[in-house]
C-alpha cells in the first residue's frame, strides 16, 4: 500500500529469478493505483487491487493473496524484498516438507517459502492482528506445533532487501506522511506505534488463536482484476478483549512517545491523550509541545549517563 517505488525496484529483480511460475502482486488500496503497464513485462506476474481499504493489514492483505495464488509451493516477500541467491525450492527441502523462514537483518525475518499444504494447516495470518509487529511470530509459533523447532531458515543471501526506517514504513503504508513533523518526532512517533501494536497483538494472538477453522475476510470481484471485501465479513475480537487492546495501545503509544510512565497515562483523561485508531493516534499542538521541551529535559540526565558509560567503556579498552 503506497510503496509503489519499491515495488517497482523488486518487481524487476523478482522477474529476473528464473525458479518460479506465478508472481502476484496486491495492490492494497493504494492511493494512486499501480498499472500492469507499471510492472516488467513478464508473463507471470498478476495484479490484482483490492479497493476501499482505509488502511494497511497484512495479515488481511497476505491472506487474500494465499487464497487466490495457483501454486504448491508459496513464497512470500514484501514489497521491499526478493530472491538473490536462491536455487529452486526444490533443492531447499531437507525432509517431507518445505518451510523456510528468512535470516538476518532488515526485515528478511518475515520472508518464508513453504509448501501450500503447510500454511492452509495453519489457516494462513491471523487476521485479528493489525498494525506493524508480530504477525511473522504469531505465524511462526502456530507452525511450530506442526514442525520440529527451530523451524529452518534460508540464508541471509537468498534474499535481498531495500533497506527503510520504520518511519518510511509507518508513514507509507497508510498514505499519511507527514510534511509538518520534524524528523525525530516522526522517527518516535512511528517507533511508539510499533510497541503498542506489537504488544496489543501478541495478546489478541493469546486470547484469540488463529486456526485453519477460523474464518478469514471475504471478498467479492467488482471487475477484473479488482476486488472489494465484503461488509460485514471482517473477523473482530470478542467485545471484552477489544476494550483491553484499546487500552494496551493507548498506554503503551503515550508512555513511549512522551515518556510518561504508563500509570500516569491510565490516570489522563483520554480526551488529552486519545487511543486513536489503525494509524495511530493524532498528535495536536500540545503533544508537539511537551515532546520537545519537557521529554527532551526527561532526557538529558539519561543521554548524560549513557554518554558516561559510553567514556567509561572507552577508557577500559584503552587501559
Amino acid at each position: 500500500m503506497n510503496r509503489q517505488a519499491h515495488l517497482l525496484e523488486s518487481a524487476e529483480r523478482v522477474a529476473a529469478w528464473p525458479h518460479h511460475q506465478e508472481h502476484l502482486i496486491v495492490d492494497w488500496s493504494s492511493a494512486i493505483p499501480l498499472r500492469r503497464s507499471d510492472l516488467p513485462a513478464d508473463p507471470r506476474i498478476r495484479l490484482l487491487r483490492v479497493n476501499g481499504e482505509g488502511h494497511w493489514n497484512l495479515c488481511r492483505a497476505y491472506n487474500f493473496a494465499l487464497a487466490r495464488a495457483r501454486g504448491s509451493c508459496l513464497f512470500k516477500l514484501d514489497a521491499d524484498c526478493w530472491p538473490e541467491q536462491l536455487d529452486h525450492p526444490e533443492a531447499l527441502a531437507t525432509g517431507a516438507t518445505l518451510c523456510r523462514f528468512g535470516s538476518g537483518p532488515h526485515g528478511r525475518l518475515g520472508q518464508w517459502i513453504m509448501d501450500r499444504t503447510l500454511i492452509e494447516r495453519v489457516g494462513g495470518f491471523n487476521e485479528l492482528l493489525w498494525g506493524y509487529g508480530f504477525d511473522d511470530k504469531d505465524l511462526k509459533a502456530r507452525l511450530g506445533c506442526l514442525l520440529p523447532l527451530p523451524l529452518e531458515e534460508l540464508p541471509e543471501a537468498a534474499i535481498g532487501i531495500i533497506q527503510h526506517s520504520i518511519h518510511y514504513r509507518a508513514a507509507h503504508r497508510d498514505g499519511r506522511e507527514s510534511q509538518r513533523e520534524t524528523p525525530g518526532l516522526e522517527l518516535r512517533r512511528s517507533q511508539a506505534l510499533k510497541s503498542a501494536t506489537s504488544l496489543a497483538n501478541r495478546v489478541v494472538a493469546a486470547h484469540c488463536p488463529w486456526h485453519a477453522g477460523a474464518t478469514p475476510s471475504r471478498y467479492s470481484q467488482t471487475s477484473a482484476g479488482d476486488w472489494l471485501a465484503e461488509a460485514g465479513s471482517l473477523p473482530q475480537p470478542p467485545a471484552a478483549v477489544a476494550k483491553e487492546l484499546n487500552r494496551l495501545r493507548r498506554v503503551v503509544f503515550w508512555s513511549r512517545f512522551l515518556a510518561i510512565p504508563e500509570i500516569c497515562v491510565e490516570r489522563l483523561p483520554e480526551k488529552l491523550l486519545p487511543a486513536g485508531a489503525h494509524q495511530g493516534p493524532a498528535i495536536t499542538w500540545w503533544h508537539r509541545g511537551y515532546w520537545h521541551t519537557i521529554r527532551r529535559l526527561i532526557e538529558l540526565p539519561v543521554n548524560a549517563l549513557a554518554g558516561l558509560r559510553g567514556s567509561l567503556q572507552t577508557t577500559r579498552r584503552m587501559r
